[in-house]
């Protein structure tokens, strides 16, 4: 067995491996965010280890098992050299070509799904996750640029082999643990709905996440998944109140068919506890004395009741008003979420308040 980290002990681990630059492997179940960790944290991470911002780091992937090997090392071709002597060279692999298209010195290359592709890709990549050799295809990788895989493991039932013995003495290999309550805070900072990041916590023990693929052909809540479902969530709370029923009718079946009928379930349950916080009417009406709930996720369902409540610019005002009153890193972080909002629709407000905050978090926001 790989060495078991959460994706939050990645975080901490970081600091330590990007300046050494070895090549990070990282295996987990499907849709454990691990693609979308290297995207997101990873590449955030490597900025402040070179002092850059994080555009200022490229980003380039390849999705390994829908390719060919000689499709990643680049294709063989006899060609004639100055004294007409026919040699066979390799032509530049597309994944260099992507690189140099870039511009930047530094980045992040991520090949995505090493565990499901073939042994002969492995074999073309392990260059790749040799920090000694850091080429592909006999052509070298710049200096600058961080390379990252990730995987299934061969039990997630998705065709994942593996990995070949001389890939494990090259490359950093991790076997990613489930972190809910990890997950859960990176889902507050992106937008995924409270209702779901709350369900997560409350029945984190009681298997709303599926551990591993189930052995029924069924659907099962993964952190994409239920992302995804959030999507759905938020669209039909915005278009029929932020207390709709969602134990049954349409909206129950797209939770179902995202993330399997007993998560659905946890989660329609869950949604009961909306009679513990303001509505959007009652947080409009008095925004200085509308009760704010002592627990912190009712908190989270009040913050986003109060950013649906907001419909042009008074509106918003309000909203700011009630969400300046929750604990401070949540009032911070939905402060921050309904000012892209206004600014986005281009709200413009004079409120003292929201000048206030705006001079206070600038550098956050």
């Amino acid at each position: 067995m790989h060495t078991q980290a959460t994706l939050n002990e990645m975080t901490e681990m970081l600091p330590y491996i990007l300046p050494a630059k070895q090549p990070m492997i990282l295996l987990g179940m499907t849709g454990a965010g691990k693609t979308q960790y290297c995207k997101t944290v990873v590449r955030q991470e490597y900025a402040k280890t070179l002092g850059l911002m994080a555009d200022e780091i490229g980003f380039v992937s390849e999705q390994l098992a829908t390719r060919d090997a000689c499709e990643v090392a680049g294709v063989a071709l006899p060609m004639k050299d100055a004294d007409g002597n026919i040699n066979t060279k390799f032509t530049k692999p597309p994944l260099i070509a992507a690189i140099e298209a870039t511009g930047l010195d530094h980045g992040l290359i991520v090949l995505d799904e090493l565990a499901q592709s073939s042994q002969e890709m492995q074999k073309v990549c392990s260059p790749m996750l040799d920090k000694s050799e850091h080429s592909l295809g006999g052509w070298a990788i710049p200096a600058g640029w961080m390379v990252v895989a990730t995987g299934n493991r061969t039990q997630d039932k998705s065709g994942a082999n593996r990995l070949l013995a001389h890939l494990t003495d090259r490359a950093l290999i991790f076997d990613v643990a489930e972190d809910v309550e990890g997950w859960a805070n990176r889902a507050d900072d992106n937008g995924v709905h409270p209702l779901i990041t709350g369900c997560a916590r409350q029945y984190a023990d009681q298997g709303f996440f599926a551990d591993k693929v189930p052995t029924a052909y069924e659907q099962y809540a993964s952190f994409r998944s239920v992302t995804y479902a959030s999507d759905h969530l938020t669209a039909y709370l915005n278009a029929n109140g932020q207390d709709a029923d969602i134990s049954r009718g349409v909206i129950f079946k797209l939770l179902e068919a995202n993330i399997g009928k007993g998560a659905a379930t946890m989660l329609a349950n869950y949604s009961e506890v909306r009679e513990n916080v303001p509505t959007e009417a009652a947080i409009q009406l008095d925004p200085e004395g509308c009760f704010v709930p002592d627990d912190t996720g009712y908190q989270m369902l009040a913050a986003n009741n109060a950013i649906a409540s907001a419909k042009d610019a008074a509106s918003a005002d309000r909203a700011f008003m009630y969400i300046l009153r929750l604990r401070t890193d949540l009032s911070v972080g939905q402060g921050i979420r309904l000012q892209k909002i206004m600014t986005a629709k281009n709200w413009v407000t004079n409120n003292p308040l929201v000048s206030q905050f705006n001079a206070k978090y600038c550098e956050v926001m």
